[in-house]
């Protein structure tokens, strides 16, 4: 599964679209999704303290969604979608690259599924590189657990970044929680793997792999600089990072997890449109 990391303009990407629109490396993306979306929905309906890291700093940056049109990429089997809106945002579309885990994502909103149902959710099969998809009505917010680091080159991260900046509101947020840029993958803490649930195999850096059990999904580690000058060619502005915490009522694990926190491979970003 080693592959060169592209060039970073979007000619290397439009070089290898098939008839599907989609490139050779997101075709792979995507199948690894579509065939292993069980070894995903396991991990994800996990207990581990992770969770708490991940959902803790990512709700607290998001705030209050009460009355609030959502647009949540990379939107996997739905389980933020379906947090916004219960948190009480007004709408949510979900959009995912893969034609699985929007299946799975509609089949959790069914009348007989296995929570509630909310009819302003909805769920759409987009690429998030997509220069021509641009919602009906811009959102008030848009949110991504784990987007940035599907971008094969810097190229493909500021096409991510202007369709976030495209279906937004003026005067609309967005929210992410994502690769960590200050991260050191090498050693891998073995930890990673017995607490968490996952593990990061080195590729060719910035190429890695993410490893949940049977489901590999290639990932690339961009820096900061590449973040933000994409943000801000976009048109966003007030761009943040925020460092993972506990909540204060769990506060008794950080020990359990010092680890962790002192070099965490994810991170909340978040950034506004300019009213």
């Amino acid at each position: 599964m080693q592959l060169a990391v592209p060039r970073t303009d979007e000619t290397v990407a439009a070089q290898s679209q098939n008839q599907s629109g989609l490139s050779r490396g997101w075709l792979r993306l995507v199948a690894d999704y579509d065939k292993n979306t069980d070894s995903y929905q396991r991990w994800a309906a996990g207990d581990s303290v992770y969770w708490l890291l991940e959902w803790t700093v990512l709700l607290r940056t998001i705030g209050p969604v009460e009355g609030l049109d959502v647009l949540d990429l990379a939107c996997g089997e739905g389980r933020l979608s379906r947090a916004l809106m219960e948190r009480g945002a007004k709408s949510v579309i979900g959009i995912d690259i893969s034609r699985e885990m929007i299946a799975r994502a509609e089949q959790q909103n069914q009348p007989d599924g296995p929570g509630p149902r909310y009819p302003g959710l909805t769920y759409r099969q987009v690429d998030a590189r997509d220069q021509t998809f641009t919602l009906e009505r811009p959102v008030d917010l848009a949110t991504a657990l784990y987007l940035f680091h599907y971008a094969r080159s810097p190229g493909q991260l500021a096409q991510m970044c202007r369709f976030i900046a495209r279906n937004l509101k003026a005067g609309g947020r967005f929210v992410t929680y994502t690769i960590n840029p200050a991260s050191r993958f090498e050693p891998q803490e073995p930890r990673m793997e017995t607490m968490f649930g996952f593990r990061y195999d080195i590729v060719d850096p910035p190429e890695y792999r993410l490893v949940i059990g049977d489901l590999e999904v290639p990932m690339w580690q961009w820096t900061k600089e590449d973040h933000e000058a994409g943000l801000r060619a976009a048109g966003l502005t007030n761009i943040q990072w925020h460092p993972l915490a506990l909540p204060d009522d769990k506060a008794e694990l950080t020990p359990s997890i010092r680890w962790y926190l002192d070099n965490p491979c994810c991170v909340v970003l978040s950034a506004e449109k300019p009213a």
